[in-house]
């Protein structure tokens, strides 16, 4: 089933994948991008597949129970036990979670979930803030997501290309679309827990094929949008990428996120923005923010988004 989105050609600002990159573009009217990003956020929260018939109660797996939870914490004390044992702590507290919040978390992660992201609507408003600020301030650069699920974000990125008139940055989508990487516990042992939580959900697998679907669904899949298959280590490092204005970081777990940042902040713009999804999660994610900005003297305040997320402006 096709999305019933105005494809590129009959948009009013639209960039075709055949159109070679052109000079800064001013904003399109401010009233005709609300409306096509409010119609992208709807796609990407899940509201274009409503029509489609609904499974029934007994084909659908059922929710992830506090109980399930309590049993999954259990194995973990066992698999982990020679590093918890020093710790003298069981894993629900090495890895700062309990049962019921545990079962919240993963349900919010089910994989049968229609939408393509799970960023709340405030995390969404600050992708669109940031993206429309370096786009009329002029930053240069290219936008990145590390970490992208089932694409979501980096289609709301791309989408705010198009809405904000910018006709030459790319988008790249770094994810290993092999699920997350297993942490070493005998230096990770938060993350390693909770990678073992997560094989309740998939570990987050996604499926580089369904997430190209889902841009060319929303007319957004051009050659504008780059994508970056495989563990960080391997990719980024020697990613493609001059520059970069916008950077959002979604990786969970601490090496994932010390390795996007030592690989990708040095090519961010000043001006540039990096957004940081998990800082507020019980995970290293934290952490490696803290040592990155301290080891490189990175002074800039530390903003809120919401309890999860924060966001930095790299200094002029």
């Amino acid at each position: 089933m096709e999305l019933n989105l105005p494809n590129p050609p009959s948009f009013p600002f639209a960039a075709l994948s055949d159109v070679e990159p052109q000079p800064f573009m001013p904003p399109a009217d401010d009233a005709r991008a609300d409306a096509y990003l409010a119609m992208i956020r709807r796609y990407i929260g899940g509201a274009a597949d409503i029509d489609r018939p609904t499974q029934s109660a007994t084909a659908r797996t059922a929710p992830i129970t506090a109980d399930d939870c309590a049993e999954r914490l259990a194995d973990a004390d066992r698999v982990f036990a020679q590093w918890l044992a020093p710790l003298r702590r069981p894993a629900a507290e090495a890895a700062g979670i309990e049962p019921a919040r545990m079962a919240d978390a993963l349900n919010h992660m089910h994989h049968e979930s229609r939408r393509l992201t799970m960023c709340h609507d405030v995390l969404l408003d600050n992708v669109v803030e940031l993206a429309r600020v370096v786009i009329d301030e002029r930053v240069p650069g290219d936008f990145i997501e590390t970490g992208v699920w089932r694409g979501g974000v980096t289609i709301l990125m791309r989408a705010a290309l198009t809405a904000f008139g910018d006709l030459g940055r790319s988008v790249w989508v770094a994810d290993s679309f092999a699920g997350l990487p297993a942490p070493d516990p005998a230096t990770d042992l938060r993350d390693a827990i909770w990678h073992h939580l997560m094989r309740a959900v998939g570990l987050l697998r996604s499926d580089l094929a369904a997430v190209r679907e889902a841009f060319a669904r929303a007319g957004l899949l051009d050659r504008r949008v780059r994508f970056l298959p495989g563990w960080f280590a391997d990719t980024l490092p020697e990613a493609p990428i001059a520059r970069l204005a916008l950077m959002r970081l979604d990786g969970d777990w601490y090496e994932s996120t010390r390795v996007a940042l030592d690989a990708l902040y040095p090519r961010l713009s000043p001006g540039g923005f990096v957004i940081v999804d998990d800082y507020g999660l019980p995970t290293g994610c934290a952490r490696a923010v803290d040592e990155y900005r301290a080891a490189h003297r990175i002074d800039a305040p530390l903003t809120r988004i919401n309890a999860q997320a924060v966001y930095w402006r790299k200094p002029w």
